[in-house]
């Protein structure tokens, strides 16, 4: 293969990982509109993490496979930058808008702890007070056959 080859698949391979990124965007605000609801769905939750987990292993597959060819033609890039000005502009422009839709990526993810992290308090203290419920019922109802139950009593029948 030629070295244009390998620096065409290195800018092939960004714009994948570019798309690839709006789609974790777009899973992750999913994932949070989910959350929020009252009662949310959770099989459509799931099924949204496990897309959400194939793209994750889909970029590092092709951050491998970037390290892989870029390490065939980092030479002839560094050694003849005027020839591939273009493509290595190119390739600039690719990673800067990579790095910023990472950042954006972190940022909703964090978001989306922080709402997970709400939702479960919420459910926990939502089981607190079921369960306070339940006690008290129980102790309630204890109560009560108690009070219906007559102790036993001796009659004294002489006068």
């Amino acid at each position: 293969m030629s070295d244009n080859t390998y620096i065409r698949m290195l800018i092939e391979s960004q714009e994948k990982k570019l798309k690839l990124l709006d789609e974790a965007m777009k899973l992750d605000e999913e994932q949070i509109r989910l959350i929020q609801e009252e009662n949310p769905d959770m099989e459509t939750l799931d099924e949204s993490l496990e897309k959400k987990g194939k793209i994750v292993e889909e970029l590092d597959r092709l951050d491998d496979g970037f390290e892989s060819v870029y390490s065939k033609v980092r030479d002839e890039l560094l050694n003849n930058k005027e020839a591939h000005r273009e493509e290595i502009k190119t390739l600039q422009e690719l990673i800067s808008q990579i790095t910023e839709k990472i950042v954006k990526v972190q940022a909703a993810e964090i978001r989306g702890k922080e709402t997970v992290e709400r939702f479960l308090k919420k459910k926990r203290n939502a089981l607190k007070d079921s369960k306070s419920t339940v006690k008290a019922a129980n102790a309630y109802a204890v109560n009560m056959r108690k009070m219906n139950k007559i102790d036993a009593f001796f009659v004294d029948k002489k006068k």
